[in-house]
């Protein structure tokens, strides 16, 4: 049933700062019998205490900042029930006490319809406590998954939500441990609401990435924060004289923060931000809740429940969709994460074999430094294969090689396969030739006979090697599934850095063996020769073993040199050398001396063993026919010899007696052998 004010009553009351107000109501209440009872209905503002009465009737007075245990949860407004025996024309006095911005619009109404409209405001309230409650939660999950530190502040920005809606509306001095905040009354909502502003400004920047490269905007957002937070700051400084002035004007800074968020959001929905529009969208209706609501608080517009929750749900909403577009972000960060773990493992991958590239590197310098010629190439492939095995996942290795500094070699991995190799390499010699000499790994299945489908794939990485030399790299992997460019470009480097220290070896002996060689007759040189005989002596005299020394001298040389000129005199030099190196036993060492005067080093053998060795020089040279220019050559040396005598250490003196038998056998006509203790006794 509808109640009419009666004429002259004061319906509404705007306060003017004073901390107490009163009106008075009349209105007429139809007669009834067990029917419904009415009651006064005032919407929820911040007062700290209303109460009506009649006479001697007071109700019980109700508050916003203590709201006591009869006020139920999440109330909405302040309900009043008057007495059932009331009927007629009844005037009633509402009492208030605090500084509320809203007038005061009290409604005469039913129970049943007063119950109604707080059920409403209970479910609108409890949605968006729901909704906030729910996205904080979902908020610390996704931190605790993600560890980004954006989640942590959608919780932040929840929680200031929550606070700042649960203060405007009264419901968060009903909480334990939270009624403190009613120390501050209407300024601890204010300074609330303030902080939720300079959380959502900061969330918002970082949510649509103006961090960097947005300087400007940066400066905007942090110096509005900034202000924001100190007007917070004022507002709890509890200061009565800035009450009313921060109740009245605290529409600008809410209304400045939105319009900077909006403004954010649009820049970042331009930069296609996920979600930066519909972002933007509810903030202008939260902007448009905030100005309706300004706007009832001073009279001008209908206090309803849309325009007393509008704003509030347009918050939870824009929370929610921050949270959506903070959602699309997990699988950005899962990419980047698993980004991440792959860069890492292909930097451990790649570290493992730098870390094996410069284990062979070291090892083929080491090893391969102190070997013959003969042994570099099995140990270099060897080492090859050690370190690339661990690496590549494969069935089998295998390494052949033609002609590669004179030397054929087929190694194998595991080395059982080493005898049905060879048969395999003969057949396929022609073919695999052929892929090495292209330079480029190619892979091919291997299939059997006896099976339709692959059985292997197998990999042919070619040396790079000087022809008519080849050499391949044959891997083989079980099943279909082929080798990468990478396993391949594997393969070949470290093939590649074994044929460099194989040549490198081989250039270094070669090197080294032309240090020591006398470079027309190919014998050891002077140098070489000197070092020789230090050592020969020194172990001889340590064991007390004999070693005899040899002069060895080509008979009218000169005669040769002007008959025939130099050239003719280095053909003989060098076909003596030959002739001479010949006769000679394993162990023995020969070089030239100087000239036309050669050297021998006979270690262990004593004056008749060393004479006898110095007639089959002297033979191997009479025998020997040389031709220049068409005409025979006839050649003969003289040979002195001499034997370390048991008080020698080093070789001067066996030396010199030498050199004394060769004058000797000079002296007696040339073409035969002198030894040095039958003549110099």
């Amino acid at each position: 049933m509808r109640v009419t004010p009666l004429p002259g009553a004061a319906v509404a009351l705007d306060p003017d700062g004073s901390r107490r107000h009163a009106l008075l109501l009349r209105f007429e209440l139809p007669a009834q019998s067990g029917g419904p009872g009415w009651a006064v209905r005032l919407e929820r503002s911040a007062l700290e205490q209303v109460w009506v009465e009649r006479g001697d009737w007071r109700s019980p007075p109700q508050g916003f900042f203590e709201p006591g245990e009869d006020a139920g949860v999440l109330p909405s407004s302040f309900l009043f029930a008057l007495p059932a025996h009331w009927h007629g024309a009844v005037e009633l006095e509402l009492h208030a006490v605090g500084g509320g911005r809203r007038p005061l619009r009290p409604q005469v109404m039913e129970q049943a319809r007063a119950m109604e409209l707080e059920q409403y405001g209970v479910a609108a309230s409890a949605t968006i406590y729901a909704c906030l409650f729910t996205i904080g939660l979902l908020a610390l999950a996704l931190y605790s998954a993600a560890r980004d530190l954006l989640f942590l502040g959608l919780f932040g920005l929840t929680l200031a939500a929550l606070l700042a809606l649960s203060a405007v509306n009264g419901h968060l001095y009903q909480m334990p441990g939270l009624r403190l905040f009613a120390h501050w009354g209407g300024q601890g909502a204010v300074a609330l609401t303030l902080l939720l502003c300079a959380a959502c400004l900061q969330m918002l920047l970082r949510f649509v990435e103006m961090r960097q490269g947005r300087v400007a905007w940066k400066r905007w957002v942090d110096g509005m924060s900034l202000a924001v937070a100190t007007l917070a700051g004022v507002c709890l400084l509890n200061l009565p004289a800035l009450a009313q002035p921060m109740l009245k004007f605290q529409v600008v800074p809410y209304a400045l923060s939105l319009l900077l968020g909006v403004a954010m959001l649009v820049d970042g929905g331009r930069r296609r931000i996920a979600m930066a529009w519909p972002l933007a969208t509810l903030a202008l209706f939260t902007l448009a809740g905030v100005v309706l609501g300004e706007l009832a608080s001073r009279g001008h517009v209908v206090d309803t429940l849309v325009v007393r929750y509008g704003s509030q749900l347009s918050v939870a909403l824009c929370v929610a969709i921050l949270a959506v577009g903070l959602l699309g972000r997990i699988s950005e960060y899962r990419h980047q994460r698993d980004r991440e773990l792959l860069a890492r493992a292909d930097t451990e991958r790649r570290m493992a074999r730098e870390t094996a590239r410069s284990g062979l590197a070291t090892e083929l310098q080491s090893q391969l430094r102190s070997l013959p010629p003969a042994e570099m190439q099995t140990t270099a492939f060897r080492l090859l294969v050690d370190r690339l095995l661990p690496l590549l996942p494969v069935q089998s290795c295998v390494v052949a090689v033609q002609g590669y500094h004179g030397v054929d070699l087929v190694l194998a991995e595991p080395s059982r396969l080493l005898l049905s190799v060879h048969p395999e390499l003969a057949r396929r010699q022609l073919a695999l030739r052929r892929l090495a000499a292209q330079g480029v790994p190619q892979q091919q299945p291997v299939t059997d006979p006896a099976q339709p489908a692959i059985v292997a794939m197998e990999a042919v990485v070619p040396m790079q090697i000087r022809a008519p030399a080849w050499g391949v790299l044959l891997l083989r992997r079980a099943g279909g599934d082929g080798f990468s460019t990478d396993e391949l470009s594997l393969a070949g480097e470290f093939l590649q850095l074994a044929v460099q220290q194989i040549d490198q070896a081989v250039a270094a002996n070669n090197l080294r063996r032309s240090a020591e060689l006398d470079a027309l007759t190919g014998s050891l040189n002077r140098r070489t020769i000197d070092q020789w005989l230090a050592r020969c002596f020194g172990e001889a005299a340590r064991d007390s073993q004999p070693v005899s020394v040899l002069f060895i001298d080509l008979d009218h040389f000169k005669a040769v040199n002007d008959r025939h000129g130099h050239a003719g005199g280095d053909f003989c030099l060098r076909h003596v050398a030959v002739a001479l190196r010949g006769a000679l036993e394993e162990g023995d060492l020969f070089g030239r001396y100087g000239g036309e005067e050669f050297i021998a080093i006979l270690p262990g053998r004593n004056g008749a063993a060393a004479r006898m060795a110095a007639e089959n020089l002297r033979m191997a040279v009479e025998n020997l026919r040389p031709v220049w220019n068409g005409q025979p050559l006839r050649l003969t040396v003289s040979v002195g010899v001499a034997t370390r005598l048991p008080s020698e250490d080093t070789p001067e003196g066996a030396l010199a007696r030498a050199d004394r038998a060769l004058y000797s056998a000079k002296s007696h006509g040339r073409n035969c052998v002198q030894v040095a203790p039958a003549v110099f006794s």
